[in-house]
């Protein structure tokens, strides 16, 4: 399931709001899908990919921006990722888009909602596969439709990815390893 909340900022680390609004949604979530009264202990794998150390059949994933925080929880492999459009660096294109990407960027009128549809994207695939940063986002391809949210092509195979507006300029992708994305994950559980 995935679950978003929002929360106002204050005085103190927005960081810090963030990881805890992630955390209780988190806690919230393990309750609401798997009677978890108890949020279990949380280790962290080679490149920071957080996992439950006795629950090895339940995964989550959480991600933050502009005060907004999402959780995905689920019993397969997944991440979930969630961008603000701002404005794009050309030094950003040429590190993270394939060739074929930038040709695809070029041509839209869209750009900075485009390239964060991609980075986005990419973004929920390397936080599923545990990797985080230290992939080259070059060698991760998408194909999107020219309009909409219609189906999601990557060259990352076993991987299944499912990308939303979340709200006028903030974009939610989630990546799962498995067959299909079930149409109940891609329900937004909006708490306040």
């Amino acid at each position: 399931m995935l679950y978003l909340t929002s929360f106002k900022k204050t005085e103190e680390s927005v960081h810090r709001n963030e990881h805890k609004a992630g955390i209780e949604l988190l806690r919230y979530a393990l309750k609401e899908e798997y009677g978890i009264q108890e949020l279990p202990d949380i280790k962290r794998g080679v490149y920071g990919k957080p996992y439950f150390s006795n629950r090895n059949r339940i995964y989550f994933n959480i991600s933050h921006a502009r005060h907004m925080v999402v959780c995905a929880v689920a019993q397969a492999e997944l991440g979930v990722d969630i961008e603000a459009v701002r404005r794009i660096r050309k030094g950003m294109v040429e590190r993270v888009l394939t060739q074929t990407e930038k040709a695809w960027l070029l041509q839209r009128n869209d750009k900075e909602d485009s390239f964060i549809r991609l980075w986005n994207l990419k973004e929920s695939y390397v936080k599923a596969t545990g990797e985080g940063l230290s992939k080259d986002f070059r060698e991760i391809e998408f194909s999107l439709p020219d309009e909409g949210f219609g189906e999601i092509c990557c060259n990352q195979k076993g991987y299944h990815f499912f990308q939303k507006k979340v709200k006028e300029q903030i974009y939610l992708a989630l990546c799962m390893k498995q067959t299909e994305i079930p149409e109940e994950m891609k329900k937004l559980h909006i708490l306040f």
